[in-house]
């Protein structure tokens, strides 16, 4: 499906109007100013529909083939500037008749019934294909003469619905794709000494996958996410960016040494430790689409060198009590494994762990370290019909290759809610705070929650021993701006929900409400020693700013006017959001849901 495209050409009478004071002039200035690069945004399923928005339009049989055969596929969506991979991005969850989607249930997916019709939804009116620097300019003075919302749109992964905005236009940097290796960077202002070795400076639409490659074809390894479409340079590191490899490595925030943004100003500013550095420090998980328009970031690399992997899964058809006591064997021994340079992803029926540390990633033992370290609960997944996999592989490339890509290419074209929190480190230290967290556990069952879908990230930074065998260099604490809590935490425990594609309002407001209790419940859990991944939240948590940012918030906010006096950018939630605006027209997909949420929850909140 590379290369297909929505018509993007019409006729100056065709340009809607997005606000008052804008004439058909205005617009064809703006469009010439892009080099021709405005374009209407038409949602993703729209080929597939005999009606848009309530008028007549032809079916394009072919395009409607490619977009049902390639409705969750990843790629597809992330080449695409109306892609997006979670279909909160798309549809207004506050409005069910506003939306453009496909019955997501099998593949490929189904035609849209007799008389449905195609709507706008969340999807931004246009949008604009960034090439240069120009592009970005135009684009702030045109919102900034308008009074038009500007969003900011790259590969698709957003669980927040910060990528798109209904009556926006969007800014599609997915082009932006210059990779360059230095052995040895020196940030740009910085001292001849200050150099932080070798480095990969990438375009923020280059994706993840495709730096795991040019860091390989470099004998180098970079510490990154783990889809291959994230695009890595843009909102992973700008909310602070884990990844299976960060208990040795640090989060991507750790790591990145310099951006390079246009703020709302229109100026291109150079952001490190010597030139701009609170832009810096807020741009270190702050959050995207807000700050200003990242065009590239350059992150520290290591280099390549062999990984230990442990992949051990219980049948799929174990009890709901077999995955508890599967749950709570992984959280008595992830300590001990995170002190030894385990990272990774623990589930209800499954553990994908990975490992740098020479003493367990041993190529010349046979794995015997890795398989060693990892018996307890490889005991407990055969015991139980299940298998057990470890061993250590030459690369992360290899690993990456083998264990995380084939189950990452076709995730998309669902509308999947996350609810996740920071659990500190002191619970998994003895019986009582492991008993803590199970009744959290068995609480969320009460509300809906299966644990055999439990879904954990284990992979806070810098949990393991120096005495592991790798010493990383790494800035904690007020270095970067996201929540204190990551630095003293083990797990980043998520609850979520799939919400169905045909979902009524009352289903989309019973849902969320759930998340939303499981968010409070987890709150109550660690108290003010846990946080949020701001990238990975439930979008309708009450105490945002405090859950996601703590005491950081103050000091991001402060930054934010300074850079963006205007509020030029503004997404749901982000920094600068502001408790009014959630009963705006703009934000009125999410805010409809918000106050129905905050209505039935009036008693706990």
């Amino acid at each position: 499906m590379r290369g297909y495209r929505f018509s993007l050409f019409w006729s100056l009478a065709g340009f809607t109007h997005l606000g008052s004071g804008q004439t058909d002039t205005a617009w064809a200035t703006l469009n010439v100013s892009v080099g021709g690069r405005l374009h209407a945004a038409r949602p993703f399923a729209l080929p597939c529909y005999s009606l848009y928005n309530g008028n007549e339009v032809a079916v394009d049989v072919a395009a409607c083939s490619l977009v049902r055969k390639n409705y969750t596929t990843n790629s597809v969506r992330a080449d695409m500037p109306e892609g997006y991979m979670n279909l909160q991005g798309e549809i207004c969850l506050g409005s069910p008749l506003e939306q453009c989607t496909l019955n997501n249930a099998a593949i490929p997916a189904a035609e849209p019934g007799p008389g449905a019709s195609c709507n706008q939804g969340s999807v931004p009116s246009y949008y604009i294909v960034v090439e240069e620097i120009g592009d970005i300019r135009a684009a702030l003075n045109f919102s900034r003469e308008y009074r038009l919302p500007l969003t900011i749109k790259n590969s698709g992964h957003d669980y927040m619905t910060r990528n798109s905005q209904k009556g926006s236009i969007a800014l599609w940097v997915h082009k932006l794709q210059s990779l360059v290796f230095h052995e040895n960077f020196v940030p740009e202002g910085c001292a001849a000494d200050i150099d932080v070795g070798r480095a990969i400076t990438a375009g923020t639409g280059v994706s993840t996958g495709d730096l795991y490659n040019f860091a390989y074809e470099h004998e180098s390894m970079f510490i990154g996410g783990y889809s291959a479409t994230v695009a890595a340079s843009g909102g992973w590191v700008l909310g602070g960016g884990h990844s299976v490899l960060s208990p040795v490595y640090g989060l991507g925030a750790d790591r990145v040494v310099q951006f390079r943004i246009v703020t709302p100003d229109g100026i291109v500013r150079i952001a490190n430790k010597c030139r701009h550095p609170e832009l810096f420090w807020a741009l270190r998980g702050g959050g995207g689409g807000t700050f200003g328009v990242v065009l590239d970031a350059t992150h520290r690399v290591e280099v390549s060198m062999p990984i230990a992997v442990a992949d051990i899964r219980l049948p799929l058809n174990v009890s709901a009590e077999t995955s508890l006591e599967w749950i709570g064997l992984m959280a008595r021994n992830s300590l001990t494994w995170g002190k030894e340079g385990w990272g990774g992803h623990a589930a209800g029926v499954y553990l994908t762990y990975m490992n740098p540390t020479p003493t367990i990633a041993n190529l010349t033992d046979g794995g015997i370290a890795a398989r060693a370290s990892m018996s307890v609960v490889a005991e407990f997944a055969v015991s139980v019909g299940g298998t057990s996999v470890v061993e250590v592989l030459p690369s992360f490339l290899d690993v990456w290759n083998k264990y995380v890509l084939p189950g990452a290419l076709t995730t998309a074209g669902v509308t999947r809610v996350l609810a996740t929190r920071l659990v500190p480190r002191s619970f998994f230290k003895d019986d009582d705070g492991i008993s803590k967290l199970m009744n959290f556990m068995k609480a969320a069952q009460s509300l809906g929650f299966d644990p055999r879908n439990f879904y954990c990230p284990v992979d806070t930074p810098f949990v393991a021993d120096s005495a592991a065998g790798l010493k990383a260099t790494h800035e904690t604490g007020v270095e970067t701006s996201v929540h204190s809590a990551w630095y003293n935490s083990l797990w980043d425990i998520s609850t979520s929900l799939t919400i169905a594609w045909n979902a009524s309002y009352e289903e989309r407001l019973q849902n969320m409400t759930a998340v939303t209790k499981a968010t409070l419940l987890a709150e109550k859990l660690t108290g003010t020693y846990g946080g949020t991944y701001t990238n990975e939240a439930n979008p309708f948590t009450p105490n945002w700013r405090q859950s996601w940012w703590g005491d950081n918030y103050v000091h991001l906010l402060n930054i934010k006017r300074k850079y963006d006096p205007e509020g030029l950018l503004k997404c749901w939630k982000c920094v600068g959001f502001e408790d009014a605006d959630i009963s705006t027209e703009r934000f009125s997909c999410q805010g409809k849901l918000q106050l129905d949420i905050d209505r039935d929850l009036a008693d706990i909140i």
